[in-house]
């Protein structure tokens, strides 16, 4: 008798970074396979109470406001608890190009804050995930190599990998080290 596992991915970003697309295009790469006993069904959401939670945070808040959010909160906190039922969090860059992601001055900014605020919520709440970036094909495989394992539920939260980048959560830095490591390959 072969038994389903639903694994869950969330995919978390800024406006315009692709969420949608690579969903769609992960539907089509995750097909239903079986392993063994154990056949795996692929649940991708884009549309996450986290996600909509910080949106609103920034939406209520000033361009000169860091939308401070309140971690203490009832409602933070259930989104959080939402968020670590995801077998996979992954978190798209702030790397594509037009017509994807706006470019128009205000929408850059509004990018990147929303970007810093799911950073910082993540960390803070210590819910792990991997950030995605790359263009087309290789956005996918980036993606696919984060969800190749299943981490096994266990009763305490993993703790996530932090290194001196995760603290300042500066996309642009980000961005410059990326494209760095890429053109020395």
């Amino acid at each position: 008798m072969t038994m389903v596992k639903l694994v869950s991915i969330a995919l978390l970003g800024a406006a315009g970074t692709g969420k949608k697309t690579l969903a769609e295009a992960l539907t089509q790469v995750l097909p239903t396979t079986s392993i063994a006993a154990l056949a795996l069904r692929w649940q991708i959401t884009t549309d996450t109470p986290l996600q909509r939670l910080l949106e609103q945070a920034l939406a209520s808040s000033t361009q000169s406001d860091n939308a401070d959010i309140d971690t203490k909160s009832t409602e933070f906190q259930k989104a959080i608890a939402q968020q670590r039922r995801f077998d996979h969090t992954l978190l798209l860059g702030l790397d594509l190009t037009p017509p994807a992601c706006p470019t128009s001055p205000q929408n850059n900014v509004e990018c990147s804050r929303m970007d810093t605020l799911l950073r910082r919520s993540l960390a803070q709440a210590e819910v792990p995930f991997q950030v995605i970036y790359g263009l087309g094909n290789e956005r996918i495989g980036q993606a696919l190599a984060a969800v190749s394992t299943t981490p096994a539920k266990t009763s305490s939260p993993r703790k996530p990998w932090v290194w001196a980048c995760d603290k300042c959560s500066d996309p642009g830095c980000e961005h410059r080290l990326l494209s760095d490591l890429l053109l020395n390959r």
